[in-house]
């Protein structure tokens, strides 16, 4: 019996045991009563923003029919007016740069009427270095027969002067 007595707290433990438990539960049940208040008092508050901004909106829904007209012909006739000034622009614009590109068309057809096509002006380039070409063959070879006889007299010289 004592062996069972010594495993079972005895009751001031028991009774501190429940006095910690109730106070941790009291502070924690005044913590989420605090953080209720809080999120009672701030949904308070947006409701109160919500029915007054539903008051300023049922306000404006209750304009009289010829102030809304007014208010919808204003934006469009503000909107035509600033689309045709944008139109006007984009015209002017367009006229501009069509001039410009009638006087580059016109400029390009001038200088490829003053200079000739490239396949005229290559052809032109070949047959002028071909030309050439063939003169400094025809000059290289003048010049080497023209050694060659040199050559030939020198040695016919030479061997004449052996002799002698």
């Amino acid at each position: 019996l004592q062996s069972a007595h010594a495993h079972h707290a005895s009751l001031p433990e028991r009774i501190d045991n429940l006095e910690t438990t109730i106070a941790d539960a009291s502070d924690k049940h005044a913590q989420e009563l605090h953080a209720l208040k809080e999120a009672h008092a701030k949904t308070s508050f947006d409701q109160g923003k919500h029915a007054k901004h539903l008051e300023s909106l049922q306000h404006a829904h209750q304009s009289t029919m010829g102030e809304r007209m007014n208010f919808l012909e204003s934006l469009i006739g503000d909107s035509a007016d600033k689309h045709a000034a944008e139109l006007a622009a984009l015209k002017a614009s367009h006229i501009k740069h069509l001039d410009a590109l009638e006087k580059h068309a016109s400029d390009l057809s001038d200088v490829s009427e003053k200079h000739g096509t490239v396949a005229k002006r290559l052809a032109y380039l070949e047959q002028k270095l071909g030309d050439t070409a063939a003169q400094h063959a025809s000059a290289l070879q003048a010049l080497k027969d023209s050694h060659e006889k040199h050559q030939m007299e020198t040695a016919g010289m030479l061997k004449a002067s052996d002799f002698h």
